[in-house]
């Protein structure tokens, strides 16, 4: 008997909300991973994280007035008729979608090869690259800023780099260092045992190896790197252990050639520095060093922090792919852009096809509820099985995305045709209440606001989650495709009886909710330093991503008048996921940076949380002590006889508080909603 209330024509819709929604949890978790994989900086990553969603709000501001357009055509057209028109926006959206999110594969890689390292002895310095191409960069007299660190003493000279320390270090550091004495000269500060790292070369290296007989331990230098300054003077930087990377403010002169037996494919660069340098090599070291390798030339080489993405870096106009950041930051906001506009106009077509009802109901969670389980089931497969690489997620992106422009395209059984008792038209009785646009505009306002504010809570941490994952404690692409199952699995049940929840609850009192979540969210971030605590904080999503975007699209179907359906649905896409996102990216990535990282996280998210407490608090009182009162419609009872106070107090809501009224087709007698 149960099967008369299934609606098999919204079979297929669902059908489509899983695979478009899947397709998004596949691939959008784990762009910010392809990002790093192509060599692109934080403060690139950052810069597309911002631009591209506020480029993106070109979809929904040309794909929604377009849509509403096409569906109030009058005449015998059958595509306001049986709305074969959304079907046909909503596959060509999602077909430039896939395809320009492709495009994204043919981006250089920035990095690739492109090994850098600072050489330095007593007849001066130079900086070896690793070739990108034919040719090797012309410098120019322009300065830039090179961070020096890892300074060791060895023979080799080669651009490949890498310090291995070795794991009794911190061991002889406390026990010998008396041991080693003071035999340092005039400008030598008191020696302490160095890293003994081992250059990671095409050679062996040249230290001299560790014993572990207490006495024969060998105790290095501080190497100091020494140069004049535009007004003659001879400065040295000393380099410890303990060193900050030391800032060199110079410039470089074309290459010259490279002699070393590793180069045989002369595939390095030698840029000599402008700067003269000299640094000091002490005869102990020197000798150190030939007494490994007769045939040594001892100098000091050391490795370039950030090399192509500190402040005013010099080699960033040297590195590899050099144009890939602007290609890449080109294709993805135009991607985005129709992506955005697929958004808006599926959620055009839920509502749509749900039908409203004189009571209110429409099933639209339930719609819902299958893209939340789409988005759910797709991420962790993509983050456990492929290890969140693009290619794997963009060909189950694809997969998913074909087999709902195939639906789309095939099935005209959706209910996508506006009747006429239901949809706004351009005379008639039903047009009167088109003045509900100056009505509520208010309303409408006050929500695009909260949205907007909603959407920078959200994106300050959803933007980052891959960042914070693989920089904790047991951090893997798994756990990002888990964090999306824990908010969106839940959230299907609530999703199935989201119309009873915010019928319950009121609109405004959910999304004041939600601010009172990310309190929660931002603190519990503060303090998790194991990847899979993570997890805890994200299945608040239940309420501020996925019962938090239904209760909007609720919300407007009765705020906005339904020839405008496409464009009150834009606004969350407008204001949450598109302005939302760009400002809550700039935000957040305040969280991270070169020094401090842990302080300046934490105070970020501390900020955050304050500001959520602030705004949760101001939003309840100017909602309920004035939105409320002034947008809500007063009640109307029967004049005779006059009912009952019991009557009136169960219009009024559940017994705690007014839910916000909103009559639509009052004249029609139509629409009498509490919301």
């Amino acid at each position: 008997m149960k099967i008369k209330y299934v609606n098999v024509n919204l079979i297929s819709l669902k059908c489509i909300l899983f695979l478009i929604f899947g397709a998004i949890g596949s691939l959008f978790p784990f762009l910010p991973l392809h990002m790093n994989f192509l060599g692109l900086s934080k403060d690139e990553a950052v810069v597309i994280s911002i631009v591209s969603p506020l480029i993106a709000l070109i979809g929904p501001l040309v794909a929604a007035p377009l849509a509403d357009r096409l569906a109030g055509t009058s005449g015998n057209s059958p595509r306001s008729k049986n709305g074969g028109y959304l079907r046909v926006m909503i596959a060509i959206s999602l077909a430039f979608t896939t395809i320009l999110y492709w495009l994204l594969l043919v981006v250089e890689p920035i990095r690739k090869g492109a090994n850098v390292s600072f050489i330095c002895d007593e007849q001066g310095a130079f900086v070896l690259q690793d070739r990108c191409r034919t040719n090797c960069y012309n410098w120019d007299e322009d300065k830039g800023s090179l961070l020096v660190t890892n300074c060791i003493y060895t023979c080799r000279a080669t651009s490949a780099y890498k310090v291995i320390k070795l794991p009794f270090f911190d061991q002889f550091l406390n026990e010998n260092h008396e041991a080693a004495g003071n035999d340092s000269d005039s400008y030598y500060d008191g020696d302490t045992i160095s890293d003994l790292p081992e250059l990671e070369a095409e050679g062996p290296t040249t230290l001299p190896p560790v014993t572990n007989n207490g006495t024969n331990i060998y105790f290095e230098p501080h190497q100091h790197l020494c140069y004049q300054n535009e007004s003659g003077y001879e400065l040295c930087e000393v380099y410890t252990e303990f060193s900050k990377p030391i800032n060199f403010n110079i410039g470089l002169k074309p290459a010259v050639p490279f002699i070393s037996p590793y180069n045989k494919q002369n595939r390095t660069c030698k840029y000599p520095t402008v700067e003269s340098f000299r640094c000091r090599i002490r005869p102990d070291v020197k000798q150190n060093l030939k007494n490994q390798n007769p045939g040594c030339d001892p100098l000091i080489i050391c490795e370039i922090h950030n090399p192509y993405n500190n402040e005013n870096s010099l080699l960033e106009r040297s590195q590899c792919g050099k144009g890939s950041f602007w290609i890449y930051l080109f294709i993805k906001s135009i991607a985005d852009i129709f992506l955005a506009a697929t958004v808006v106009l599926i959620s055009t077509a839920v509502v749509i096809a749900t039908r409203e009802t004189s009571t209110g109901r429409g099933d639209i969670g339930k719609q819902f509820a299958a893209g939340a389980l789409g988005f759910a089931v797709f991420a962790p497969i993509i983050g456990g099985c492929a290890d969140g690489h693009y290619l794997e997620s963009i060909i189950c992106f694809t997969v998913l995305a074909a087999v709902a422009i195939l639906i789309l395209l095939v099935d005209n059984s959706i209910p996508l045709g506006p009747p006429e008792w239901w949809w706004h038209t351009r005379c008639g009785l039903l047009a009167l209440p088109m003045s509900s646009v100056r009505k509520y505009g208010l309303e409408v306002a006050s929500l695009g606001i909260i949205l907007f504010l909603l959407g920078i809570f959200w994106n300050a941490i959803d933007t980052f989650v891959p960042w914070i994952v693989v920089t904790q404690q047991y951090g893997e692409p798994l756990i990002i495709g888990l964090s999306i199952l824990v908010g969106a699995l839940p959230a299907v049940i609530f999703l199935i009886f989201a119309e009873l929840i915010v019928d319950f609850c009121g609109h405004n009192n959910i999304l004041i909710f939600c601010f009172v979540n990310y309190i929660c969210h931002h603190l519990g971030l503060m303090f998790i330093t194991n990847a899979w605590y993570i997890l805890l904080c994200e299945w608040l999503e239940i309420f501020t991503l996925h019962i938090m975007y239904i209760t909007v699209v609720l919300y407007l179907r009765h705020l906005v008048p339904r020839k405008y359906i496409a464009c009150g649905q834009a606004l969350p896409i407008i204001a949450h996921f598109c302005l939302g996102r760009g400002f809550g990216a700039l935000l957040g990535s305040l969280a991270f940076s070169d020094y401090n990282t842990e302080y300046n996280f934490q105070n970020v998210h501390k900020y955050f949380c304050i500001a959520a407490g602030v705004i949760a608090i101001l939003y309840f009182t100017v909602y309920h002590f004035y939105m409320k009162p002034k947008c809500a419609p007063p009640i109307h009872v029967p004049p005779a006889p006059a009912p009952p106070p019991s009557l009136v107090h169960s219009m009024n809501g559940n017994g705690n508080y007014t839910p916000l009224r909103v009559y639509h087709n009052s004249k029609s007698k139509k629409g009498h909603f509490r919301y």
